[in-house]
């Protein structure tokens, strides 16, 4: 049974449209929960959302009721903002939900702000747009926007912090039958990862090496999100690096088992995406970047201990079943911007020679506007 999930539409959204012709995506049949209505993503008449969640995953939310929350005092709009309309590129994955909340509660309207979500499937695919001014900022992993920045390609301004992997919500699985039992054994093995020198595999480095495991030991293989399960059935990889909520569907359809949490240990808590333009841009627009911090923030501020303020939003962007909601696990989404926590993905990449040089992170980062 499919479940189609229909939404009021939002006054302050302007969605971007897909190609014509796209189809929109599902899960693969492996994904499927025994018990739980077809996972498809729909295709809504006005919300041109494509692809699907690749490592943080997407879940859905009820389909009765509506949930509201107070919203955070934010300063009001001054009517002195640079300009009052900014495209902003998210990706569709659990990660970009704090944009949508603020849009859904209203808290970029209270800042004098309409912003228009244009999502895209990866980070670097938003970069070039980001550069050529198609778009004004995006959300993206540190990780890609990082390299870039020591590239030159991209002079870097972080507007506000995204979200931060959560215990659980990322894990490094074995099928019931292999011979992969404790961490120890992923050693000269092939794991899976979305993007090569990216966020899984720096993480992962540093908690294999706090379980006594050589990392150097580790194969990498790139494998997109639909071909992790013939993969893995296939072969190809020896344990599979999943998120939620492939975690969860694994565990339930496939007995899978858990052998690692890569967001443990030296890694918890470790910052995974977030909100972003360029310096040229925040110098033209510093009272834009001002504004959206705050209400980005103050979308954070709500999501905390408040799941049902998140579940509301994900189904405008993502087109999984309420049943899924209620039992995946979310990251951690941010309140407040802090520097030393992010610069730890900086160092890691130092260390990893992902970067020429080292980056200083908090000359990155805008001042904090909101309380």
């Amino acid at each position: 049974m499919t479940t189609n999930l229909v939404l009021p539409s939002i006054s302050v959204v302007r969605q971007a449209r897909s190609p014509p012709g796209a189809e929109a995506p599902r899960f693969p049949p492996w994904l499927h929960l025994k018990g739980v209505p077809d996972m498809r993503l729909g295709r809504p008449a006005r919300t041109a959302i494509i692809g699907i969640a690749l490592i943080l995953g997407v879940v859905a939310c009820s389909t009765g009721g509506s949930t509201t929350a107070s919203a955070p005092s934010s300063a009001p709009a001054n009517g002195g903002l640079e300009k009052t309309e900014i495209k902003v590129a998210t990706l569709p994955a659990i990660d970009s939900a704090a944009l949508y909340v603020a849009i859904d509660q209203g808290l970029f309207e209270k800042e004098g702000l309409e912003v228009t979500p244009q999502v895209v499937q990866a980070s670097p695919e938003a970069i070039p747009m980001m550069l050529n001014g198609e778009i004004d900022a995006m959300f993206g992993n540190y990780v890609s926007m990082f390299a870039a920045h020591d590239k030159g390609s991209l002079k870097l301004r972080i507007l506000a912090e995204g979200s931060r992997a959560s215990p659980d919500s990322l894990s490094i699985m074995a099928l019931p039958d292999s011979p992969i039992k404790a961490p120890k054994d992923l050693e000269g093995k092939t794991i899976n990862v979305n993007v090569l020198h990216n966020f899984q595999e720096l993480a992962l480095t540093q908690v294999l090496k706090a379980n006594n495991v050589d990392p150097a030991t580790i194969k990498y293989v790139q494998v997109t999100f639909q071909n992790i399960m013939p993969s893995w059935k296939g072969g190809q990889i020896d344990a599979a690096y999943l998120g939620e909520p492939m975690v969860t569907a694994a565990t339930a359809s496939m007995g899978a088992r858990k052998i690692l949490d890569p967001a443990s240990g030296p890694a918890a808590e470790f910052p995974i995406s977030g909100y972003v333009s360029t310096q040229e841009w925040y110098d033209k627009n510093p009272k834009v970047a001002a504004a959206f911090q705050r209400a980005i923030h103050n979308a954070g501020k709500l999501m905390e201990n408040n799941r049902e303020v998140v579940a509301k939003v994900l189904p405008t962007f993502t087109q999984i079943n309420a049943a899924t909601a209620a039992t995946v696990t979310f990251p951690y989404f941010s309140s407040n911007d802090n520097p030393v926590r992010l610069q730890r993905v900086a160092d890691w990449m130092l260390e990893a020679k992902w970067l020429s040089k080292a980056i200083d992170v908090k000359t990155l980062m805008s001042p904090t506007t909101s309380g």
